[in-house]
């Protein structure tokens, strides 16, 4: 009983803690201008993201402050997303590799540059994959769907996982779950 208690509470926090990044004020001023008092940045993108990991079955941590975490960092980047043991690390959208390596607490990860229908540049950013896993590397051409690495543990790292980021141009981190399980409203 305690146990479906718990889960119940995690879910209900996590709802809450996904659903504040979806709040926006805006106030138009006199001179018909749109200002935000908290501004929230979006990538302009028309459609939705596939899932970057194979066989995925759900996700273990948002975007955002992590309330009681054990983990040092309490606010959260990305998503941490879970798919079978040894599930494959995909690419969300054609691009190229900007960082293929280990990097400190992200552990062996992949960057890739891409440019919206807009023009805009985006980042995407795959961390925590197994040793000896990323099949990519720097300036490689990428598209959607190909094989990035392997889900793992390195790094600053609880347990088998992706952890995934979305970056706009100037590297500013935004919630990917609004882009791998919404459609973008315009």
């Amino acid at each position: 009983m305690k146990g479906k208690i718990s889960l119940i509470i995690g879910v209900v926090l996590f709802i809450l803690i996904v659903g504040a990044t979806y709040s926006k004020t805006m106030v138009t001023s006199s001179n018909n201008k749109t200002t935000t008092d908290e501004k929230i940045e979006e990538l302009n993108y028309k459609g939705k993201f596939p899932i970057p990991i194979e066989n995925f079955i759900k996700v273990t941590s948002g975007f955002g402050i992590r309330e009681g975490s054990q983990i040092v960092s309490t606010n959260h980047h990305g998503i941490d997303l879970v798919g079978n043991k040894d599930s494959r690390i995909l690419a969300v959208a054609n691009g190229i590799i900007t960082y293929s390596g280990w990097q400190s607490g992200y552990g062996n990860c992949v960057e890739i540059k891409h440019i919206n229908e807009d023009g805009e540049i985006f980042y995407t950013f795959y961390a925590h994959m197994q040793d000896d896993s990323l099949s990519v590397m720097e300036g490689q051409k990428i598209t959607v769907g190909q094989v990035l690495g392997v889900q793992g543990t390195t790094g600053n790292s609880t347990g088998d996982h992706l952890h995934f980021e979305i970056r706009l141009e100037n590297k500013t981190r935004i919630n990917p779950a609004l882009y791998l399980f919404e459609e973008m409203e315009e």
